[in-house]
């Protein structure tokens, strides 16, 4: 299934909406204010249900997000100093490492398991939607563990972006 998210589309005043290839609205995006860190929710459209919780962790050296899912803590992302092999190590609470692998700064990478399972892929060149990018989710894999690690990836991106700018 493919998903669509608007590229820079947090901010202060805007929650965003994740559409699937029809332009349905299938999930929203909310971000909670007045908060040290980035606190992100993704609540299903249709039942309004909160179905994952993106948590920055304010305290580290390098960006680290804790992913929730219907209240349980999933996975771990958090950026590593990056000289050789991979850029962010995405640890899920049941031993599984999640591998990011292409070039995330042009949106085109993918989501692998620690067997080699190709789980998402993430692409800009590839959405019809303007300003946004693409993100393939494999068929029997949960949209919103792949989303929420697109999500996680670009608030890292775009805190990069920021300090690079000023």
């Amino acid at each position: 299934m493919r998903y669509h998210l608007r590229e820079r589309a947090w901010s202060l005043t805007n929650d965003f909406i994740i559409r699937n290839d029809r332009g349905d609205a299938v999930f929203e995006v909310k971000g909670k204010f007045f908060h040290i860190g980035d606190n992100l929710r993704l609540i299903d459209r249709r039942s309004g249900e909160e179905l994952v919780h993106i948590k920055q962790r304010v305290i580290s050296l390098l960006p680290c997000y804790d992913i929730e899912h219907n209240g349980q803590h999933v996975a771990r992302v958090h950026e590593q100093i990056h000289l050789f092999g991979e850029r962010f190590k995405v640890k899920g609470d049941d031993g599984m490492t999640f591998h990011v692998d292409g070039n995330l700064w042009n949106w085109d990478f993918s989501i692998n398991d620690d067997y080699g399972n190709l789980l998402g892929q993430v692409n800009r060149q590839l959405s019809i939607f303007r300003d946004s990018y693409a993100v393939d989710v494999a068929q029997n894999v949960d949209p919103t563990f792949i989303l929420s690690l697109a999500i996680v990836l670009e608030m890292i991106r775009e805190h990069h972006r920021k300090e690079a700018h000023g």
